[in-house]
């Protein structure tokens, strides 16, 4: 059951053991779950500044508030980035966080770490950062198909990500259709179409180097953007080097279509899509959709995470350059 209700409270120990103590100790009607967590330098600050941000919303004399899990953590995040004094926090100190280890396994490929869970990927999100010299901002949760880091940039993103399913890591570089500060993502579709680009850049990277594009429609429910089976601009994603002019051309239009061409492009279009519930059930309806550019490659580590993080920009840099440029 769906309930437009949630909980939201703030702890120093491990937010699951956390939650099922309360479960246990709760006389009241509600069995709570964790569906979003972050770690920050200091929980009981960011709390107050919550409750106080979010009281018209806030339960009399209870830590509930009347927004689904998913509303609530963007308002969080919201509230979180429009302060400076609370840092967001990527290692747990009371744990041990080091994904490279001598004992650690590889797939035979070698291409992608195969370890499990949520803590041995933070040493790789926080190195990202550090190298970075930025503050990141995270997005995805560990019980969605992916989560990660971005640099926080408006606009062209650098980012890190883990697919929870397969626990493959990639980086890559990342342009949502979202509005920012004129619709970048139009900017680009448009300047591709008008004097493509993109295959003279592909030309300048390392034909060794596994480097992959993909388009994907988002549909837009208020801010939550659903799976759709159409969510693949030209049906599918593509590796850089088997990329073709007329590939290139027809994903783009099909990426134009995505705007609102009353608007010269600077909004969301309208568009019939299939939406894929979790129970397997499908459901066709007309809703706001948008293009979504990430270009990306698997990061592969076999010593040093740093080095390895560091030689993924330098892949990638030609690419960061050509999208910030038409963007």
């Amino acid at each position: 059951m769906d309930l437009p209700v949630c909980k939201i409270g703030m702890t120093t120990r491990d937010p699951t053991s956390r939650c099922d103590e309360i479960n246990k100790s709760s006389t009241g009607d509600f069995i709570w779950a964790i569906s979003h967590s972050i770690f920050v330098s200091d929980c009981k600050k960011l709390e107050r500044l919550i409750h106080d941000k979010l009281s018209p919303l806030r339960q009399k004399r209870r830590e509930f508030f009347n927004l689904r899990a998913d509303d609530a953590y963007r308002a969080v995040m919201s509230i979180f980035e429009s302060q400076d004094e609370i840092k967001m926090m990527i290692e747990l100190e009371s744990k041990s966080l080091s994904i490279i280890n001598p004992d650690h396994k590889v797939k035979k490929n070698n291409r992608y770490l195969s370890k499990h869970g949520s803590d041995e990927y933070a040493e790789i999100l926080q190195s990202f950062c550090e190298v970075l010299g930025v503050k990141g901002r995270a997005f995805g949760q560990l019980n969605k198909p992916f989560f990660g880091m971005s640099d926080g940039n408006e606009g062209v993103q650098w980012n890190i990500s883990v697919c929870t399913q397969s626990n493959n890591i990639r980086m890559g570089v990342n342009l949502e259709g979202i509005k920012y500060k004129d619709w970048p993502i139009a900017k680009l579709i448009k300047s591709e179409l008008a004097v493509p680009g993109l295959l003279s850049v592909i030309q300048k990277l390392d034909s060794e180097d596994e480097i992959n594009m993909t388009f994907y429609r988002d549909a837009w429910q208020v801010v939550s953007r659903p799976e759709i089976r159409e969510k693949y601009i030209g049906g599918k994603e593509f590796n850089l080097n088997e990329l073709t002019h007329g590939e290139w051309e027809r994903i783009l239009n099909e990426a134009l279509n995505c705007l609102d061409k009353e608007r010269d492009y600077k909004g969301r279009n309208m568009q019939d899509v299939t939406m894929v519930n979790k129970n397997g059930s499908v459901l066709v309806r007309t809703m706001p959709v948008s293009p979504h550019l990430t270009i990306w490659s698997p990061l592969i580590i076999n010593d040093n995470i740093d080095d390895a993080i560091r030689n993924k920009f330098n892949q990638l840099i030609h690419i960061h350059r050509w999208m910030m440029q038409l963007s």
